[in-house]
C-alpha cells in the first residue's frame, strides 16, 4: 500500500499497483477516506482534483512503459558504501601502493592484500554514491519547484559542509601534524606554527574528504537548470540524439576513459583543494548526470537488473585488470597506449561495478530491517567524523600495534572508526539539537515499522494488469 496525506484531515490510501498501469481517469476510482467504505462511483470534482493532486505526491506520472518501483536496495547501498568509505581510509597506512598526493598521519608497513581491498573500493565507491545521488535528485526534483528543491539540498548538504569545515578539519590537521611528529618526519613545533615546506604543504590543505559535498550541489544546481531549460524548450529546438541506456552507458566509459587518460590522478591519485579541480569535477559529474538519466529512463531499474546480471563477469574482469594496471602506473610505468587501456578499465569498472552493484541490490533486497536503517541514517554523520577517528586511531596503532600484520590493523581500525562514530552519532546527534540544525535527527520506527518490505509479485502481475482494468482490493 502507499499512502500519503493531504492537506485536509482525510487520509487517503491507494493500492499500489493502481501506480503500474497507465494514467487512471480519477473521477472512477475507488479509495478509502480514513479506513471508512470505498466509494465506486463519479466524484465530485473537487476530490478528484484532490486525487489528483495525491497521486502526484505519492509518485509523479511518468509516461514509461514500466511501473515505477520502490527502491529498498538503495538503502542497503548508502549503508554499504559508507562503510566502504571508512575500510578506503583504515587502508591508506597500511597500502603497499599509496595513492598519490593523499597525506595521512602515519605511514606503516604495506601489504599486497590491502592494495587489493582500497583500490578495488577507490574504482567504485564515489562511482556509486553519485549515481545514487543524481538518481535520488531527479525523483526529488519531480516533487519539488527548482527553488525549493535548490533550498532543501542546500540545507541537507551546505549545513553538514560548515560544519566539516569549522569543526571536523581544524582537528584533522592537529592530528594530521601529531601524526607527524610520531613519525619523526617534523618537528613538535610544527603543531604551533603549521608551515611546512614542499610536498607537505602542497597536500596538506583542502577540503580532504568533503569535497564530495561541494561537487554535489554544484551538480545539483546545474541539475535545476538543465531541467528549467528542457521545460523551456531550448533543448528541443537543439534536435540531440535520443541514447539507448546501453549506449548512454558506453558514452560514459568513453568520456569518463578521455578525462583519466590526461588525467589519471583522478583515481589514482588525491587532487586536494578548496575549490573543485575540473578533471575530477567533470569525471564525477559524469556519474551523477548518468544516475539522473536512470531516474528519468529506467525509474524502476528494471532495465539495470537485466544488465547487471549479464555485465557482473565483465565488471569482475575489468576490476581485476585495472588493479593490476593500476599497481604498474603506480609504480612509475608509463607508456601512453599502457594508460589508454588503464583509463578505459578504471572507468569501465567503476561504470559496471556501480550498475551490478545496483541492480543486484534493487533485484535482491525485499526488506530494510531497522539495523539498516539506522546505518543508512547514521552514514551522513559516519561520513563527516570517521576522519579524526581513524587519523588518532592509526597514530595509536603506529605506536602500539606496529608489528601487527597489515591487514588486521586495518580491520582493527575500521571497526574501531565505525564504532566510535556511530556511538556519537546515538549519544550526541541523533536526538539532539545539533542532530536537528545538521538534518541528521531520525526517530527509530515502530515494531510495525520496523521491516519495510515490497511485495514481489506486484512486479510479476505487472504485465498481467496492465491492458486490464484496474480494480480495488477488496
Amino acid at each position: 500500500m502507499v499512502s500519503g496525506e493531504p492537506e485536509g484531515s482525510e487520509s487517503v490510501i491507494w493500492e499500489d499497483h493502481w501506480l503500474f498501469g497507465k494514467m487512471l481517469d480519477p473521477s472512477k476510482v475507488s479509495f478509502s477516506v480514513n479506513g471508512s467504505a470505498c466509494l465506486q462511483t463519479d466524484l465530485p470534482r473537487a476530490r478528484s482534483d484532490l486525487i489528483r493532486r495525491i497521486s502526484m505526491e505519492v509518485l509523479p506520472i511518468r509516461n514509461e512503459s514500466r511501473p515505477p518501483a520502490k527502491l529498498l536496495g538503495l538503502d542497503w547501498l548508502r549503508a554499504v558504501a559508507a562503510l566502504g568509505v571508512v575500510l578506503l581510509h583504515a587502508c591508506v597506512p597500511y597500502a603497499r601502493h599509496p595513492m598519490p598526493g593523499l597525506a595521512w598521519p602515519v605511514k606503516g608497513s604495506g601489504s599486497g592484500w590491502v592494495d587489493v581491498v582500497f583500490w578495488s573500493i577507490e574504482l567504485f565507491v564515489m562511482p556509486l554514491f553519485l549515481v545514487i545521488a543524481g538518481f535520488l535528485a531527479m525523483q526529488g526534483l519531480a516533487r519539488r519547484s527548482g527553488g525549493q528543491f535548490i533550498r532543501h539540498r542546500a540545507r541537507r548538504l551546505l549545513i553538514p559542509l560548515l560544519f566539516g569545515v569549522v569543526v571536523v578539519l581544524p582537528i584533522d590537521l592537529h592530528l594530521w601534524v601529531l601524526g607527524w611528529v610520531v613519525d619523526g618526519k617534523v618537528a613538535i613545533s610544527k603543531l604551533r606554527s603549521f608551515k611546512f615546506d614542499g610536498q607537505i604543504d602542497q597536500h596538506l590543505w583542502g577540503l580532504s574528504h568533503l569535497w564530495f559535498l561541494q561537487y554535489l550541489f554544484s551538480y545539483l544546481c546545474l541539475l535545476v537548470t538543465a531541467t528549467w531549460t528542457a521545460q523551456t524548450g531550448v533543448l528541443q529546438k537543439l534536435r540531440l540524439p535520443k541514447l539507448s541506456l546501453q549506449r548512454l552507458t558506453l558514452a560514459l566509459v568513453c568520456l569518463g576513459s578521455i578525462v583519466l587518460y590526461f588525467r589519471p590522478e583522478v583515481v589514482w591519485g588525491f587532487q586536494h583543494s578548496y575549490w573543485p579541480v575540473p578533471s575530477k569535477w567533470i569525471y564525477s559529474g559524469l556519474f551523477f548526470a548518468f544516475g539522473a538519466v536512470l531516474a528519468k529512463w529506467d525509474a524502476d531499474l528494471s532495465w539495470l537488473t537485466h544488465f547487471a546480471f549479464r555485465a557482473w563477469p565483465v565488471a569482475a574482469c575489468a576490476t581485476v585488470g585495472a588493479i593490476c594496471l593500476g599497481q604498474w602506473h603506480l609504480s612509475g610505468g608509463e607508456n601512453q597506449y599502457a594508460n589508454a587501456l588503464l583509463a578505459v578499465l578504471t572507468c569501465g569498472s567503476a561504470t559496471l561495478l556501480t550498475c551490478v552493484m545496483m541492480g543486484l541490490a534493487h533485484s535482491s533486497v525485499r526488506s530494510v530491517p531497522t539495523s539498516i536503517q539506522y546505518l543508512s541514517a547514521g552514514s551522513f554523520w559516519l561520513y563527516i567524523v570517521h576522519h579524526p577517528v581513524l587519523a588518532l586511531i592509526h597514530i595509536d596503532q603506529q605506536l602500539i600495534t606496529s608489528h601487527w600484520v597489515p591487514i588486521i590493523n586495518v580491520f582493527t581500525s575500521f571497526t574501531l572508526a565505525v564504532g566510535v562514530s556511530m556511538l556519537t552519532y546515538e549519544g550526541l546527534v541523533r536526538r539532539s539539537w545539533l542532530g536537528r540544525w545538521l538534518g541528521f535527527q531520525w526517530q527509530i520506527p515502530s515494531k510495525s515499522e520496523s521491516v519495510v518490505s515490497i511485495r514481489s509479485e506486484s512486479f510479476q502481475q505487472y504485465d498481467e494488469l496492465n491492458g486490464q482494468s484496474i480494480k480495488r482490493a477488496a
